[in-house]
């Protein structure tokens, strides 16, 4: 099951357990292959996906909706293997010079060989946009878990 709270308007955390070994959950989030098979809801496909896992690098991943394609693209800013990886977050069609970028937390804890993981999406710009990528994000974790069944 998965679990959100919103701490103001412009924050969110989700969080969800999974029955896999934190390295394992850590790992799916820097994968190429694995992130394209868990990264957006049950109605999107992921397009062009292009990750540089290394603090300073950087992502694109572009998804494939019934409205047409919408990139997100960040930096990562800090990855502590296999217990955080932090990175920003930009739609390029929102904010195409990266004016409002907001900054994504995952956060991983291992208790007895499971993994619980902590999202947190701050500086969003306000309530809605929070409320949407609330359902985004809780989709994406939902996925997560049936990629590592």
């Amino acid at each position: 099951m998965t679990n959100s709270t919103t701490d103001a308007d412009t924050t969110l955390r989700v969080s969800r357990s999974y029955g896999a070994p934190r390295e394992r959950v850590f790992n799916a989030w820097l994968n190429a292959e694995t992130l394209r098979r868990f990264f957006g809801p049950k109605d999107v496909t992921i397009g062009e996906l292009e990750i540089d896992p290394r603090v300073g690098g950087s992502y694109k991943v572009v998804m494939n909706t019934a409205d047409g394609p919408w990139a997100v693209r960040g930096t990562y800013l800090d990855i502590r293997k296999p217990e955080r990886i932090v990175f920003t977050w930009a739609w390029d069609e929102d904010d195409p010079a990266l004016v409002n970028e907001s900054q994504v937390t995952l956060e991983f804890f291992e208790r007895d060989g499971k993994t619980d993981l902590v999202l947190t999406h701050e500086r969003l710009r306000n309530a809605e946009s929070r409320d949407g990528h609330t359902d985004g994000w809780t989709a994406i974790l939902e996925n997560l878990d049936e990629v590592l069944a």
